[in-house]
């Protein structure tokens, strides 16, 4: 039996003590390690960094501890039980490590928790302690309890060190709000300083559970399920766990009281609360075969992110629309706003989409200021691969299969089983159970950079797809621009004060051509100064075709360069439903 113990020890350095006592250990010495990544997000991160001062006894003795590498532990070999001390610092404010402060702490127990080599399937018990605060701290944490109350300090169990580093723990002086969804327990957790309604959010929470509940014909691999949420200034992102998300959001996203209206904000993190739960099924119990068992000391890689995040991306905001909770149109422009997105980075005819899955843990999570001219985001591209399969599959069988329903059944098969799945397995499983074939479709998709058959797919469903000019360089999106700029830069910039910071320069096109780099910062066009406040003001004045000096800072050198306007590209996409009964049921028009 291996028993941890875990305690924030000092919230002003951000230090957690964490003790871990091993009953049987090797005869010939025990190996610690603690994981270089965490499921969920692909890159490798070094846990072991923040691990402080570890040492070890046995029998009251110290025993001698050798460091093998960056995250692994030699211990001497002795007789009887072992106990090791050490501390974490944890100031990591994201959902993939661990933070800690006078405020709150949050942590996953991949970043605290050393795995012990040859008895990670052994069961395990982590005891829990808050610190002593003027106003008392709570915790929660979806790992199962086995001793003290609901929310408190206590004991909880694991069955294998793959579920312990699965239950992130959220501490602090919380706001909890309980609901039933599938007639399961649910909780939204919430720590920071927030104005929420949080009775609102857990109702929608609920709309957006029920509807994948019984999307998965109440097939559920979870008792109980906890959405743990850190509220900051600014901030977004979620990791998937067994039974609970954790999720880091901004303050405005969160709905305040007496407020109807859905605005984008709010929307986003209905949509990230939707995307992290639907990896319940899709990721975390239906998952790549390359994942059985995780390894978590190196990379781990497959082809198939493309998949599990492209089709959780698809049903995140299908299902808000679903539930009722946006309208036909809101969900046709967040879906011409992820075409757009694509289809404006070269990228996309540069790189595959299983590419950009193999190489998630270099390209895709280390993006740099060129990323859009030479990577495509196996989210986005992935989650519109999602939209053509559903698409298809409605039609190949007059209506009688949809993606939700696919995705019910190859859950069944590959998720509840455990057996992984392969490249091949999705396109031979949809034709042998539903007789529509895939295979073709997801060649071309899949494997190389041709164009997705968008503008077919959705005109037989109804839904025109129109290649519109945006407002100006930085607006995509998915709505109809107006008052235009007459010119195109080519590139995205930072408008402030101080000028137009370049943060994407896009090859081939107007700014490129003159010679501007990405991190340059544009101060004066035909020597008259260009700040947020005079950009359109500035862009307005000329046409297409037409050249000017720019004058810019690279690094502390000032640039004098001649620049030729483009005309402005086609490069927003608006959706549009035109013929309503085409639909058959794939979205609500009255919604």
């Amino acid at each position: 039996m291996l028993h941890y113990s875990i305690t924030p020890s000092d919230l002003h350095a951000h230090l957690f003590s964490v003790s871990l006592e091993i009953s049987e250990p090797a005869s010939d010495g025990v190996q610690l390690t603690l994981p270089a990544w965490i499921p969920g997000s692909y890159m490798i991160r070094d846990f072991a960094r923040n691990v402080v001062d570890l040492r070890a006894e046995a029998n009251g003795q110290p025993l001698k501890v050798t460091s093998v590498d960056k995250q692994t532990w030699q211990l001497a070999a002795t007789d009887g039980p072992v106990t090791v001390h050490y501390q974490v610092y944890a100031f990591d404010l994201s959902v993939r490590s661990a933070y800690l402060d006078q405020y709150f702490g949050f942590f996953n127990n991949s970043s605290l928790c050393l795995a012990v080599q040859g008895q990670a399937d052994r069961s395990c018990t982590l005891a829990i302690s808050l610190p002593d605060t003027e106003t008392p701290w709570q915790l929660a944490t979806g790992m199962p309890r086995q001793s003290g109350d609901q929310f408190g300090s206590g004991v909880f169990t694991a069955g294998s060190y793959e579920e312990l580093i699965d239950y992130p723990v959220l501490m602090g002086q919380l706001a909890i709000q309980e609901f039933i969804a599938g007639g399961l327990k649910h909780g939204l957790v919430v720590a920071g300083h927030h104005y929420g309604d949080l009775g609102r959010i857990s109702g929608d929470l609920a709309q957006i559970c029920e509807y994948q509940i019984d999307l998965f014909d109440h097939q559920v691999p979870f008792e109980s399920y906890l959405f743990l949420t850190i509220v900051v200034g600014k901030g977004f992102g979620g990791l998937e766990h067994r039974n609970s998300t954790a999720l880091l959001c901004s303050r405005k996203d969160l709905i305040l009281p007496g407020k109807q209206t859905i605005d984008n904000d709010y929307r986003g993190f209905l949509s990230l609360c939707s995307h992290e739960y639907f990896h319940s099924w899709n990721i975390k119990t239906l998952k790549p075969r390359e994942f059985i068992p995780y390894r978590l000391a190196a990379e781990q890689y497959t082809r198939q992110l493309w998949f599990y995040e492209g089709i959780t991306s698809y049903f995140d905001d299908y299902v808000l629309h679903q539930c009722g909770l946006i309208d036909a149109a809101t969900y046709l422009q967040l879906v011409g706003d992820t075409i757009a997105r694509v289809q404006r980075s070269t990228g996309a005819n540069r790189q595959t989409v299983t590419d950009s899955s193999l190489y998630a843990w270099t390209k895709f999570y280390k993006q740099d200021e060129n990323s859009p001219n030479s990577i495509v985001s196996y989210y986005a591209k992935g989650g519109l691969i999602a939209l053509c399969l559903d698409l298809l599959l409605r039609r190949d069988s007059d209506h009688q299969v949809t993606l939700g329903t696919v995705m019910r059944d190859y859950w069944l098969e590959y998720g509840a089983t455990g057996k992984g799945t392969e490249d091949e397995s999705f396109a031979s499983f949809v034709e042998q159970k539903y007789s529509v074939k895939l295979a073709a479709f997801l060649e071309r998709a899949l494997y190389s950079t041709d164009p997705l058959p968008l503008n077919e797919l959705l005109s037989e469903f109804g839904v025109e797809l129109s290649h519109e000019v945006a407002a100006d360089d930085n607006t995509i999106g998915g709505k109809p621009a107006s008052n235009n700029i007459p010119v195109a830069l080519g590139a995205k910039y930072k408008a402030s004060p101080q000028g137009l910071e370049l943060q994407t320069v896009y090859n081939g096109e107007a700014a490129e051509r003159a010679g501007l780099s990405a991190q340059d910062r544009i101060i004066a066009i035909d020597r008259l100064q260009v700040t947020e406040q005079s950009v359109k003001e500035v862009f307005d004045r000329y046409q297409p075709d037409q050249q000017v000096t720019v004058h810019a800072f690279r690094r502390d050198e000032l640039l004098s360069l001649k620049l030729v306007w483009d005309k402005p590209r086609a490069n927003n996409r608006v959706l549009r439903v035109k013929r309503p009964e085409q639909l058959k049921g794939w979205l609500n028009p009255k919604r």
